[in-house]
């Protein structure tokens, strides 16, 4: 795995997991989930499925795709806003 895959799948983890910390994801995209574990996103090949569902979804005024574009141009010093 080359390092440009590693920091989006950090990203994204890290995207998700401020998304959901803050309720910014409504309860319905996340039922039944594997990858949410109670309150903590494991990165997974589910989760990636899962991002690909919902990559134009609009989360706080952003794409999910864009929310994890700037995360991981950013990465690793990228921090949740909220």
């Amino acid at each position: 795995m080359n390092d440009e895959v590693k920091k989006r799948d950090a990203a994204l983890v890290a995207v998700v997991q401020c998304l959901v910390d803050h309720d910014r994801i409504p309860a319905a995209h996340l039922e039944h989930q594997p990858w949410l574990k109670g309150e903590k996103v494991q990165p997974s090949a589910e989760l990636v499925t899962w991002r690909s569902d919902h990559e134009e979804t609009v989360y706080e005024g952003k794409t999910l795709q864009a929310w994890e574009d700037e995360a991981t141009a950013a990465w690793p010093g990228w921090r949740c806003p909220f």
